[in-house]
């Protein structure tokens, strides 16, 4: 039997009950509404913690893509300076170094991004200072950005600014931290008449201004100078006799004498000669059936044949000696020694310094002035020129000249050597006991007999393949004028070091911008910053 649970009480206790009750309930469920709306907390917590999330993941990812970008500005920055500060260089002309710097900027600046570049010189300095802006796109952080924003947050993460400096100092060379050895090899020859002499040497006098700098305390750069014709002119006697065998046999006195070491023959030839006692003078039969008779020079010389006609080797010996060179002389009698043809050329004065070679040297004036000496000459022997100019730059011919102008050892630490070959045609003059061959390609006097060592392009082609071999000597070559010479060219292309350090120049401005950019290559200009 049930019961009601009220029995016993008072009614009007029961209805206080009652009412307390119905009081206490609704602020139960108030409470208990209250704790179960986390709607505004969780939006603050997933606001703040996206926050961190996309600051943290994307910051990284966009802070990333800003120094990749810096990187590429860096980049740009150093190619835009360096590229400006040569055009300053060559040119002497701001306007035109912005130019060259503007336009390899915009070549190289990171692609996408809002750029900006400013160039100014610095004149204590003699350089070229150039400063660069990229506003870099940071979504990740513009996102993280909008989350905080409602929150009354204001900070601004739409663009990641990054900058670049670089400083290109134009004092080379030195600056670079680098000794530098440049032997040039200068057509003087007939073909160079007119104009063009004077186009070579503008283009010669202006790479060693480039060259040669003021300060060679710590760092050295020397040139030295090899104009060659139908031979090389030593300027020196003592130079000669140290380098070249003896002239052939005989007591030749003057013109008339048999002027070989075997007299029966009425018609000595060269296959008579012999090595011995000095003859001054020399008849032999030439191409044309006829006698002959030159005079020994007594400053020119030939290439050397034997096992060493295409090394470097010291002319410590007669069988690595040079060759004479028999020519003209500036009489008909050729018994005069007033005004010898002391040049291998038709040159006719007594300054020795013409058209001779010049050893290693940074006296800027003196080099510049011994440019400006060179005189129209002979023939193409362009297989002497280049023989020389090696060896103005081997350690084993050194001991030839004062200790200032001697080259270094090969390998020697921070030091480059170069040689640079400049002709204006085909080398086409080669020797037999130092006459002119029968197949040398010109219309000077020739003996009957063909070269000792062949053809002077494959002489040249030879000597350029064992000068690059094993001694560090880069080689640059430059043609002038040569309209469409295959052999010239070839001979060119092929002793370079490689295709790209081979220059065909057209006119006089083309020549001395290729010279111009080998002293720039060879002597690089620094960035400093």
């Amino acid at each position: 039997m049930l019961r009601s649970t009220s029995r016993g009480l008072d009614p009007g206790q029961v209805g206080w009950s009652k009412r307390i009750i119905r009081s206490i309930e609704p602020a139960r469920v108030a409470g208990r509404e209250f704790a179960g709306d986390r709607r505004g907390s969780v939006g603050l917590v997933f606001a703040l913690t996206a926050f961190v999330v996309l600051s943290l993941v994307g910051g990284a990812i966009d802070f990333g893509r800003a120094m990749t970008a810096r990187d590429q500005l860096q980049n740009a920055v150093d190619a835009s300076a360096l590229a400006a500060a040569r055009a300053w260089q060559t040119e002497s002309d701001l306007a035109v170094a912005q130019d060259k710097g503007l336009q390899f900027f915009n070549a190289n600046k990171p692609h996408g991004y809002t750029a900006t570049m400013s160039l100014a010189p610095d004149y204590a300095r003699n350089s070229l200072v150039m400063q660069a802006t990229a506003q870099v796109p940071a979504p990740f952080l513009t996102a993280a950005n909008s989350i905080v924003r409602p929150l009354g947050a204001t900070v601004d993460f739409e663009y990641l600014p990054v900058h670049a400096r670089a400083e290109a100092q134009l004092a080379v060379g030195g600056s670079g931290e680098n000794n530098l050895e440049i032997a040039m090899m200068l057509d003087v020859t007939g073909s160079m008449a007119g104009e063009k002499i004077n186009d070579l040497k503008a283009a010669a006098k202006d790479l060693i201004d480039i060259v040669v700098w003021d300060d060679q305390s710590e760092y050295t750069s020397r040139v030295a100078l090899i104009p060659f014709a139908n031979g090389v002119h030593l300027g020196s006697t003592t130079i000669v006799n140290q380098v070249r065998g003896a002239a052939k046999t005989g007591s030749c006195t003057s013109s008339s004498s048999p002027c070989t070491a075997v007299t029966t023959s009425s018609s000595p030839s060269s296959t008579q000669w012999k090595w011995g006692a000095p003859a001054q003078y020399y008849r032999f039969t030439n191409r044309d059936g006829g006698l002959q008779t030159l005079r020994l020079s007594s400053y020119c010389v030939s290439e050397r044949t034997g096992n060493d006609r295409y090394n470097d080797e010291a002319p410590d010996s007669d069988a690595r000696r040079v060759g004479p060179i028999y020519q003209n002389s500036n009489t008909n009698s050729h018994t005069s020694t007033t005004n010898e043809q002391t040049r291998c050329s038709l040159v006719r004065t007594n300054d020795l310094t013409i058209n001779a070679v010049m050893p290693l040297s940074n006296e800027k004036a003196i080099l510049k002035s011994h440019i400006d000496k060179m005189q129209l000459a002979g023939a193409t022997a362009g297989q002497l020129g280049t023989a020389w100019a090696w060896y103005m730059l081997s350690p084993k011919w050194a001991y030839l000249w004062p200790s200032q102008n001697r080259p270094v050892a090969y390998g020697t630490e921070k030091t480059q050597k170069i040689a640079i070959l400049m002709t204006d045609g085909e080398y086409n003059t080669a020797h037999t006991n130092g006459v002119m061959s029968s197949n040398s390609g010109n219309n000077g006097t020739r003996i009957n007999v063909n070269a000792t060592n062949g053809v002077s392009d494959s002489q040249a082609d030879a000597m350029c393949a064992a000068m690059k071999l094993n001694t560090g000597i880069t080689v640059y070559t430059v043609g002038f004028a040569l309209n469409g010479n295959n052999t010239a060219i070839s001979t060119l292309r092929n002793c370079a070091s490689d295709p790209s350090k081979f220059y065909e120049a057209e006119d006089g401005d083309a020549l001395k911008q290729a010279f111009r950019d080998i002293a720039l290559q060879v002597a690089k200009l620094r960035l400093s910053q």
